[in-house]
């Protein structure tokens, strides 16, 4: 009997928590035998990825080690992952609340995806599953005969029943001229090439000051570069700071419940009006008073005021406007999912960025680094970035900013955060994938999938055997950075494929 052939397109946190779960449902249902999986990866090393594969000290998880874990419902692995490994731990665990709730440095977490998948992957081998690792980078996938046929590099290909793209995290295209420019660097990831050409004493221009932002700063502090850096961003607004003891805040007005009873009573979705009102009413009620909301917008404050208070606020256990946002984070994306696409896109418009910087915060350790920066006077953040040009006559970058204002850089850092649109997407496979119609954009943000099995969805159809999981999925789906949710994800794409394979073998 030929084997079930399942290709993973991707070897980072995604493809190795989709390799681990297939094989030990399979493994259990006694049918791995029957399948073999090749994981595509264009990396030297499966397991770390862009963000895990880092070697940056400043570079540290936003996520508490509990909620790390790569195994499917099994969040807290990572933390006693740690535990056990105390003695290797060291200094990596940068943020240490016990450690159960550790900030580690990325590096580590990188370790500890590239031990769980060498264990594993010799395992499914001893067990008798046939599995291998392709080093090479995927190009485009199509149908051929009943199968799919992806074109890799070096114009091989390669043959599948069933294919899971999980490509990571793409870098975003926003600034394709400069691409070749010697003193531009098209992402803060990997550290090396910046570390290599821009020298310790250089004066350095960032774009963005979002967590992306955050990890070029600690690139530039670990390595003792001395010049001043300057970030421009659209709003300037930097990530706000985690508490030292994240405090869960019970909800009682911004439920499932009771945005079910909306569903239930009025026949339709909730909109981004009403599940803002409903936020107001818990905010304010937790907090005790009327919260001044033009003050929480931000746009007086300078980032570097702002910085030292959310600092201060972080060592007092935070506020409601970081607290719900975590407290949420399991409820989010089922209330993702009950927005229309218009009233998703009403939410990025209106609310986006606010509840990106209060969501996604920055740990406690960097914050004061970056603090220290503002106070010696070597860091600035620009807002109101216009455009980016480069003046070959005069060696520099010009940024434009504010209106009419200008500024020259020797040196710049792309660190505007990944791609959210496929068309801005740095990624030679999923223009292919778009082009050819294999995949279809969601309006929102990344491609169309069943939010439930993760299949792609394409011209209205689902395709049976296409999967992806991901930041490519950012549209349909909310937390796709995270990855407890992405293992979340995992556990259904799984659990689906698996049934597929038993259902054919039966």
């Amino acid at each position: 009997m030929a084997l079930t052939s399942i290709t993973i397109i991707g070897g980072g946190a995604c493809g190795i928590s989709a390799f681990i779960e297939l094989f030990l449902q399979l493994r259990i249902a006694d049918r791995h035998r029957d399948v073999q999986i090749t994981i595509l990866e264009q990396n030297p090393e499966v397991g770390k990825g862009l963000a895990f594969g880092t070697r940056e000290p400043g570079h540290i998880l936003n996520t508490q080690a509990d909620l790390m874990g790569i195994h499917f419902t099994e969040p807290a692995h990572f933390s006693e992952w740690l535990i056990a490994h105390e003695q290797r731990v060291g200094e990596e665990v940068v943020d240490n609340q016990g450690q159960n709730e550790a900030f580690t440095t990325r590096r580590l977490y990188g370790t500890y995806l590239k031990e769980q998948f060498e264990y594993y992957f010799e395992l499914a081998k001893t067990e008798g599953m046939q599995a291998n690792v392709m080093h090479a980078t995927a190009l485009q996938v199509s149908r051929s005969e009943g199968k799919f046929e992806i074109g890799i590099s070096e114009n091989k290909t390669l043959q599948t029943d069933f294919v899971i793209l999980a490509p990571g995290t793409p870098v975003a295209n926003n600034y394709l001229e400069l691409e070749g420019n010697p003193h531009y660097f098209s992402s803060p990831w990997p550290s090396e090439p910046i570390l290599e050409k821009i020298p310790q004493e250089a004066d350095v221009a960032v774009l963005g000051s979002s967590l992306s932002a955050i990890d070029a700063l600690m690139t530039l502090v670990d390595n003792e570069y001395s010049g001043k850096i300057r970030c421009y961003a659209l709003d300037g607004l930097m990530p706000r700071v985690q508490p030292e003891k994240q405090v869960m805040v019970h909800l009682k007005y911004l439920t499932i419940a009771n945005l079910h009873e909306i569903q239930r009573t009025q026949l339709r979705n909730p909109t981004v009006k009403e599940m803002f009102r409903l936020f107001i009413k818990d905010a304010e009620e937790n907090e005790g008073t009327a919260i001044d909301w033009k003050a929480a917008a931000r746009a007086d404050k300078s980032a570097q005021e702002l910085l030292d208070e959310d600092i201060r606020i972080a060592k007092n256990g935070g506020d409601v406007l970081i607290n719900i946002p975590y407290s949420l984070r399991y409820d989010s994306s089922q209330m993702w999912k009950w927005l229309d696409a218009d009233e998703k896109l009403k939410f990025k418009k209106w609310l986006g960025r606010y509840w990106a910087i209060n969501r996604h915060c920055m740990p406690l350790y960097n914050a004061e680094r970056i603090a220290e920066l503002f106070h010696q006077g070597r860091l600035e953040v620009v807002k109101d970035l216009e455009d980016v040009t480069y003046d070959s006559s005069r060696g520099a970058f010009i940024m434009q900013f504010e209106k009419g204002k200008q500024a020259t850089e020797q040196y710049l850092i792309n660190a505007t955060g990944p791609a959210a649109q496929v068309k801005a997407m740095q990624s030679e496979l999923m223009q292919n994938l778009h082009e050819s119609g294999v995949i279809e954009a969601d309006p929102v943000g990344g491609i169309k999938v069943n939010t439930e099995t993760m299949q792609v969805i394409s011209g209205g159809h689902v395709d049976p055997h296409l999967y992806a999981v991901g930041h490519i999925t950012n549209g349909v789906l909310l937390d796709v950075n995270a990855v407890w949710f992405n293992v979340k994800m995992i556990g259904n794409l799984c659990r689906h494929l698996t049934a597929q394979i038993i259902g054919q073998a039966s």
